[in-house]
């Protein structure tokens, strides 16, 4: 008796072990491209405030179908960080004040600021302030008009856009900017303030023409 116990104890073990492992189950499946990734943007000499949308988040990353088309690969993405660096202005001149201003929707307004003095550049890294829509996801159709934040950049400073992001899945992709002149079939990276203004330009993918 006692072995005929322990040879359905066994037996009842073996079948939780497969039902655990999914056989004769087929686990769910989520065909969804999730991951981060950091984008990359210097503006040469073009210093300016540039104020950074919704839409201009989700147009970094573009595939051109036709020449003159192109649609997004950003499904939706959602900020993690901002990060920023600008050099040094020559010795003995005024000091360059590098900003970053977070303007969402149901938090305060957040002011973020450093100086390159002498040999030191500045440098600022900033997450989005908690409660503000900052934070909230961007997605293709919703809210694409929406400022983020602003950057006060001078010349020669690097950009860095920290995001979570979904890739484009079964659904029909959403236009991006409109170029002249692309490469039909290319992957382009577009500029960080839109095409129409084109002055903070993608590292590591070839701009949008």
């Amino acid at each position: 008796m006692p072995n005929k116990r322990n040879k359905t104890n066994h037996k009842n073990k073996r079948r939780r072990r497969q039902g655990r492992s999914g056989l004769g189950h087929i686990p769910p499946f989520t065909p969804t491209i999730s991951l981060s990734h950091k984008f990359r943007f210097v503006n040469g000499a073009n210093a300016g405030s540039f104020t950074i949308t919704r839409a201009n988040i989700l147009n970094m990353l573009l595939y051109t179908p036709t020449a003159v088309t192109s649609v997004r690969l950003l499904e939706a993405a959602r900020l993690l960080a901002v990060e920023c660096w600008t050099n040094p202005v020559a010795l003995g001149s005024p000091a360059s004040n590098l900003t970053v201003e977070w303007l969402g929707e149901n938090g305060p307004s957040t002011l973020m600021s450093d100086i390159s003095v002498g040999v030191t550049p500045a440098h600022i890294r900033t997450s989005p302030p908690r409660d503000s829509s900052c934070r909230w996801w961007s997605m293709n159709g919703n809210l694409e008009t929406d400022p983020l934040f602003t950057l006060g950049l001078p010349t020669n400073s690097t950009i860095d856009i920290t995001v979570e992001m979904r890739l484009v899945e079964a659904e029909a992709p959403t236009a991006g900017d409109i170029p002249a002149g692309a490469s039909i079939g290319q992957l382009y990276g577009d500029f960080l303030d839109g095409l129409a203004s084109g002055k903070l330009t993608p590292v590591g993918y070839i701009a949008l023409p």
